[in-house]
């Protein structure tokens, strides 16, 4: 059974950052194992010292650029792609179970779709099933099928607005970093239930959050991807 949970961005960091520092903490040697390698550190201990007393201004510089990167990358990166890429990653890195991840936004949203925004290109074979979908202004579900393959994918896209929620499933989905384009992506990949490959792949341009899903093979996933505009 898969934990779920709800975040916050700053507390997804927070929590990421600690996992990293516990991960290289649990690699370091142990105490008992150090002793025995290094019996005597006395004259360690001592150059140790003197070098701290001699550096301890740039250090404290040092931890104060550290904070102040941190403050900045909260307070002013808070919405941007690059940095919810971030926090996926370390996510995805560090958090084997399923996580759902809320992000608010500064400034105004897209309040509708571009105009003529869509999925322009359809698989061969594949024929578009307008019973299960839905089209609005600000975000429509397009599902397509084949019954020759018996195979079949969606595409959603979504202008981003505030709480707004991302899914994680690392339990069960394998998480990498791909390219749409120019533009930065994460394609996840996991096993159905009748044993076929399944590809998510998400990513964001202009204010549009876009995700396919389906048991299609990768390059026809991605080639979809690359006509969404």
């Amino acid at each position: 059974m898969s934990e779920q949970t709800e975040v916050s961005f700053d507390t997804a960091l927070v929590m990421a950052l600690h996992a990293d520092a516990q991960k290289e903490l649990n690699e370091l040697p142990t105490p008992a194992q150090l002793k025995e390698r290094y019996p005597d550190t006395s004259r360690w201990d001592a150059r140790l010292q003197a070098a701290l007393h001699k550096r301890r201004p740039v250090l404290k510089r040092v931890l104060v650029a550290v904070l102040t990167l941190v403050i900045l990358t909260l307070g002013a990166l808070a919405v941007s792609a690059d940095f919810r890429k971030a926090v996926y990653t370390m996510i995805q890195k560090f958090f084997p179970i399923e996580m759902q991840l809320t992000y608010q936004v500064d400034g105004e949203p897209l309040e509708q779709l571009p105009n003529g925004y869509s999925d322009h290109y359809v698989l061969d074979g594949f024929e578009r099933d307008r019973e299960q979908e839905f089209e609005r202004a600000e975000n429509f579900l397009h599902v397509y099928s084949s019954k020759e393959s018996g195979k079949g994918y969606t595409v959603r896209c979504s202008i981003i607005q505030p709480g707004q929620q991302s899914s994680f499933d690392n339990e069960h989905t394998t998480y990498e970093n791909v390219k749409v384009g120019d533009v930065d992506a994460t394609l996840g990949t996991s096993v159905g239930e009748n044993g076929d490959t399944v590809y998510i792949l998400s990513w964001e341009r202009g204010g549009v959050s876009n995700t396919i899903m389906g048991n299609i093979s990768r390059d026809e996933i991605m080639k979809i991807a690359e006509n969404v505009f």
